[in-house]
């Protein structure tokens, strides 16, 4: 069975996108020396996750993509509703396959693809994002009316492929690109259009896929900068929070960094605690 063949069995809908131009995303990848598989155009499917996970079983390689005009049952974080219409933003899956190198610590994964997203928005789409740890891409400038921020632009899932031949992991993203008040999912979201940035799906597509392959190889080569250029574009570091912890009490307190394995570092009275995973709420939100 062929890749394409596999994408299909794994509940994908191959057909053209309107307003994503494969031929300019392409263009765009092979200008700036992509070595990564085009990626695939679905119309409709039920999460871009759960078809590369499938493909990924299958021996696909690093960087296959499968992006939806629609997700029709897409998840967030602890099992959320992601709501994804058609035609209103970017929702996509990526395949990487982590090595075992030390300076390849899988938890900074999501982080990593978060910095992508934003190094896109900011070349695509001239719009200026940060990153709530650890998985939300937010605007903080004051939007269209003057409301605060920080608004949800976009969202990253992570999930390990658990019985994938050699390891894989699984990176979902999606952004809201043209999304209009009224079809916002809750009222701290936000699109590309209500930000005032440029409304170009292919455009930005091609962005993000480059730049999440560049920053895995700074990542890979344990370049410094992608703690640094993380650490200043988080707007958590430096906030009161409070995190709900999986299983334990939650923890409040003020977010003094993040550590070298990408945990967020929480003073609580004097006593820092390292959390590797937890809902992160902002007192100022």
């Amino acid at each position: 069975m062929s890749i394409d063949d596999e994408s299909r069995a794994a509940g994908s809908d191959e057909h053209p996108i309107a307003g994503l131009d494969a031929s300019a995303i392409a263009a765009l990848l092979a200008q700036r020396a992509s070595t990564w598989p085009a990626p695939r155009l679905v119309a409709s499917t039920g999460s871009t996750n759960a078809d590369v996970e499938e493909l990924a079983r299958q021996g696909a390689v690093e960087g296959t993509c499968i992006v939806a005009d629609e997700q029709t049952a897409g998840r967030g974080r602890l099992d959320r509703t992601w709501v994804s219409p058609p035609g209103a933003g970017l929702w996509m899956s990526v395949l990487l396959r982590p090595g075992g190198s030390s300076a390849e610590r899988p938890t900074w994964l999501p982080l990593v693809a978060g910095l992508a997203v934003t190094d896109a928005l900011a070349e695509a789409c001239g719009v200026r994002a940060e990153l709530k740890w650890p998985n939300d891409i937010v605007a903080i400038a004051a939007a269209c009316g003057g409301s605060d921020g920080p608004r949800k632009l976009g969202g990253i899932l992570s999930a390990v492929v658990p019985d994938a031949t050699d390891p894989a992991v699984v990176i979902g993203i999606g952004v809201n690109v043209d999304m209009r008040s009224a079809d916002l999912p809750v009222s701290q979201a936000t699109s590309v259009l209500l930000e005032g940035g440029r409304v170009d799906r292919s455009m930005l597509l091609g962005c993000l896929l480059s730049a999440l392959e560049a920053r895995l190889e700074q990542w890979r080569a344990g370049d410094e900068a992608i703690g640094r250029d993380y650490r200043a574009r988080c707007t958590t570091i430096g906030r009161r929070v409070s995190v709900e912890l999986p299983h334990a009490a939650p923890i409040s307190g003020i977010v003094t960094g993040i550590d070298d394995d990408g945990h967020l570092l929480v003073d609580n009275e004097g006593i820092t605690a390292s959390i590797t995973a937890g809902d992160v709420i902002h007192a100022t939100i």
